[in-house]
């Protein structure tokens, strides 16, 4: 450790004495007025340093291009200075400048931050190598500068070595932001990251998503561009191509790259929009290209080139097409304009600037006296060389007078007012600042202004005042919230006028724009890898970038509403859109209802039907105790008729808006009825068989199990438990369907579809055993056809129930409760006509052959054609059957051999009397 501190002091005393002699080896200073406390200043007055590209050793820099704009940034500084110095807002304190040019050069940057950070009162301007700077007081207490932020980063980081307060008035790349890398440095515009989220917004807004991206190649530029394409990418833009443009190449090589960046630009044509983040000078050669191309697009400028009077006043600049930018806010300066008209140095005060700029202004020299003189030879193209366009017409005219005595408007016809309302805020900052820590009250103030510099940083950070009736003050990361205006290049009688179409308001993140036909404008032009999708389509995406896309119409129940919509949105359940719409619609309520023309068919053979039964069991009640109604069950038919008759008026239930008791009852009502019926006729089936085809024998055994009310109650108990089970787990209920487009269909949902289908096949079983049985005795002799009807009424039902299942399957839901109707209708009708209908006309028009006398005498000549045996048995079992056609007990078989008498009509039709 001893050994080591000695060669550290040396090699501080030697470091120090080095930067003494490089700093104070010559007076760089370009403006000063001494005064109480002095703020330093560094402007790029010059654009560039000379034979830069050559320069091979460290021998001192010779700045070129007088950039008279940021002059006028410059004279702004001085002329808040000294408005604060005429008024009583620093009582007893007068401020004092000390202004450097950098040349726009990080060599001249930094070496004007290190003259700025030399300490007071010594006569070589020492900046001392220190390891505490807490009480170390150098010429300034703080910097206003600078303008360029890849010159900002460096010289803040020379002055955070003390913490010495840096205000830029410009500088808005994102990374000066960061105040663990810059903790001194801050700023009275927005950081960049504000500005790139305003450009985005803005193209996006616009309606435009395939663009281009064109930065410089430094550190503004870049960190520019990136958080651009963030914010961009974000808001669904795509980048149709990013060029960086380097501004450290210089001759052919840096006209070579701005020529392919051109070319670039032209062959690429559906990029109609091109972002720009560059400086004035970069911008102008790359116009200068562009001009000559003849090529035009649609720029968005940023901050640093946006209200450039050096872009905006060059020739033919309106031909490279419209021109938007965001500028930061700008506000009126009060007596800058007179001031400008004629800037001089105060009492005391030195400006070279001043010196210079009215040198290049009001000297006549040979150059312009030679363009004087061939444009007055009567040349039509007369161009006004670069170098000539800052001198007067004045002077060589004005040879009598005093250079500081000269008066124009040049300067305010330059300003660039977002810039030098920057710088304005800037020094009023620091004023309210120096207020605020000197206690500065009542006219006088308490504190001294021998104070350091990290003193005035931290009164910076918190103040707080109002300028041009908006408040103003530093966020948390020492930006500026004022936000920007929204700009548009408009030509005016020749000159190009930066006209405020609108603001970006950083607080809600939103571009506010006060003229509308300006968004007409901008939605006219198309910068787009794709056509606009209009409401009802959608984007289909078919490459890599997302910009670039098909559009598809939305399909049914689908709708989008605004432009270029990623997906379509689904209709809510009540509405209904067709194909490729923006909107969706109600849906139409419908039900299969009693005004619907085939319900009104329905409707009307369902009441035949009601009609054709009451009319058969009036028929019935008048004939009950012949045979012919003892053949079907005597007093029984009623409840077959009664259960055909519940089953008509099931179909009731099947039409009109569907209720939750409608939908509860129809299918159980009509199960249980039709199993009734299907059960009467499998015991028909059952007693014919045991009348004719069984032998004696098996007849007798089948005879103890022939127990018709046991069947019929059987059979209906079991269709009964099924309906029961189905009502209570799962029954039928109303609901609403949207299955079919622009429709709510009301209706009945069966609810265990495997319950239905249970009701209906065990109807079907007890229908095939009747169809079965019945086709046994299909070869009975022709006195007795009723196994006949019963084939033909089970094969109708079975043929309608199998054609039921795929036309229900198959039917559009309003019409499903029709389907089901006409099979219920159809295996009614069937029952009627095969089992009631025939009955009916023999008691209507077969009267004399419906005799117990001739009902006996047929069955005696039937039994007559068989074998005794068979005759006598069969005589005995159809007088013990139960409703069966057959003679009572008193025939016997001496009866068979006696010649049996008929009425001659009977005789005759005796095949088709049963």
């Amino acid at each position: 450790m001893l050994a080591v501190k000695p060669a550290y002091v040396w090699c501080c005393v030697f470091l120090c004495w080095f930067l003494c002699w490089t700093v104070g080896a010559c007076d760089i200073v370009g403006a000063r007025s001494q005064g109480d406390i002095n703020i330093g200043g560094i402007f790029p007055i010059h654009r560039q340093v000379e034979n830069l590209e050559i320069r091979s050793k460290p021998d001192p820099l010779t700045c070129k291009v007088f950039d008279v704009h940021r002059f006028i940034w410059l004279q702004a500084m001085i002329h808040t200075i000294e408005m604060i110095n005429n008024s009583t807002l620093l009582p007893g304190i007068k401020l004092g400048y000390e202004i450097y040019d950098t040349c726009t050069d990080v060599s001249k940057a930094v070496t004007a931050a290190m003259k700025l950070l030399s300490k007071v009162n010594i006569s070589d301007n020492c900046l001392e190598v220190r390891c505490n700077y807490t009480d170390y007081q150098p010429i300034v207490k703080v910097v206003v500068g600078e303008i360029y932020s890849e010159l900002s980063i460096p010289i803040a980081r020379i002055f955070n070595v003390a913490l010495m307060p840096q205000i830029s008035p410009a500088s808005s790349a994102a990374i000066l932001s960061d105040k663990l890398r810059f903790p001194s440095l801050i700023r009275t515009v927005p950081s960049d990251i504000h500005q790139t989220k305003a450009l985005a917004r803005f193209v996006s807004n616009s309606r435009w998503n395939w663009i281009g991206v064109i930065a410089t190649d430094d550190d503004y530029g870049k960190s520019a561009m990136a958080d651009f394409i963030s914010n961009a990418h974000d808001l669904d833009i795509c980048i149709g191509f990013q060029e960086l443009i380097s501004i450290f190449s210089t001759g052919e090589s840096n006209d070579e790259a701005i020529q392919a960046l051109v070319s670039k630009i032209e062959t690429i044509p559906t990029a109609n929009v091109i972002v720009l983040f560059a400086k004035p000078a970069v911008v102008i050669k790359l116009f200068g290209e562009i001009i000559k191309g003849n090529i035009t697009r649609v720029w968005v400028a940023s901050d640093a080139w946006s209200i450039s009077k050096a872009v905006s006043t060059m020739q033919n600049i309106e031909k490279v097409g419209n021109i938007f930018g965001f500028s930061f806010k700008n506000g009126n300066i009060p007596g800058f304009n007179e001031h400008l008209k004629n800037p001089r140095p105060g009492p005391g005060a030195f400006n070279k600037f001043i010196e210079k700029y009215k040198q290049l202004r009001f000297t006549c020299s040979d150059e312009y006296l030679n363009y004087t003189k061939m444009c007055n030879s009567g040349l039509k193209d007369c161009p006004l060389p670069d170098s000539l366009k800052l001198v007067s017409r004045l002077a060589c005219n004005k040879t009598n007078e005093s250079i500081a005595d000269f008066d124009d408007d040049y300067l305010v016809q330059n300003i660039e007012r977002a810039g030098t309302y920057a710088t304005y805020l800037a020094v009023q900052s620091i004023a309210h600042a120096l207020r605020n820590l000197l206690k500065c009250q009542g006219g006088v103030c308490q504190k001294s202004p021998n104070f350091a510099p990290w003193e005035l940083l931290g009164a910076l950070k918190t103040v707080n005042f109002t300028e041009g009736g908006r408040l103003f003050y530093f966020d948390k990361n020492g930006d500026s919230i004022n936000g920007y205006d929204l700009l548009k290049w408009v030509m005016d009688d020749g000159t190009i006028q930066f006209k405020i179409i609108g603001e970006y308001n950083i607080l809600d993140k939103q571009i506010h724009i006060y003229d509308e036909t300006i968004r007409n404008t901008t939605e006219a032009i198309f910068s787009n890898c794709s056509q606009s999708c209009q409401p009802g389509q959608r984007k289909n995406s078919n490459s890599s970038h997302t910009c670039c896309y098909e559009c598809v119409p939305c399909a049914e129940g689908y709708y989008s509403l605004g432009w270029d919509m990623n997906n379509c949105l689904k209709c809510s359940g009540e509405q209904w859109s067709d194909s490729g719409s923006s909107t969706c619609n109600d849906r139409t309520t419908e039900f299969f209802g009693w005004n619907n023309g085939f319900a009104i068919v329905l409707v009307v053979f369902a009441s035949l039907g009601v009609i054709l039964t009451i009319v058969i069991a009036i028929m019935f009640r008048q004939k009950l105790n012949t045979p012919v109604l003892k053949s079907i069950g005597g007093p029984f038919c009623y409840v077959i008729l009664l259960s055909l008759l519940l089953s008509f008026v099931s179909t009731g239930f099947f039409i009109g808006e569907p209720t939750s008791y409608g939908c509860y009852i129809r299918q159980p009502l009509f199960g249980i009825s039709f199993t009734i019926c299907v059960s009467w006729i499998l015991i028909k089936s059952f007693k014919i068989i045991l009348a004719f085809k069984l032998d004696p024998v098996n007849r007798k055994t089948m005879m103890s199990l022939f127990k018709p009310m046991a069947i019929l109650a059987t059979c209906n108990l079991i269709q009964v438990m099924i309906c029961a089970l189905w009502l209570t787990l799962n029954g039928p209920h109303p609901v609403k369907s949207y299955d079919i487009p622009k429709i709510i269909l009301l209706k009945c949902e069966e609810g265990s579809n495997v319950a239905f289908g249970v009701m209906l096949g065990y109807i079907a079983v007890l229908a095939m055993f009747c169809f079965l049985l019945a086709f046994m005795g299909r070869k009975l002799p022709d006195i007795y056809n009723e196994a006949r009807f019963i084939t033909f009424s089970m094969l109708i039902y079975l043929i309608v129930w199998i054609s039921f299942v795929p036309a229900y399957v198959n039917t559009d839901d309003q019409y499903l409760p029709a389907v089901e109707v006409v099979a219920i209708l159809a295996s009614n009708y069937g029952i009627l006509c095969c089992h009631f209908f025939p009955k009916c006309y023999m008691i209507c028009f077969k009267k004399d052959s419906c005799t117990r006398e001739v009902f006996i005498q047929n069955l005696r000549e039937h039994y007559k054609s068989r074998d005794p045996v068979t005759c006598s048995e069969g005589s005995v079992f159809g007088g013990s059957l139960w409703a069966a056609p057959g003679a009572p007990s008193s025939v016997n078989t001496s009866k068979c051999e006696q010649k049996p008498t008929f009425t001659q009509p009977c005789v005759r039709n005796r095949h088709k009397s049963w």
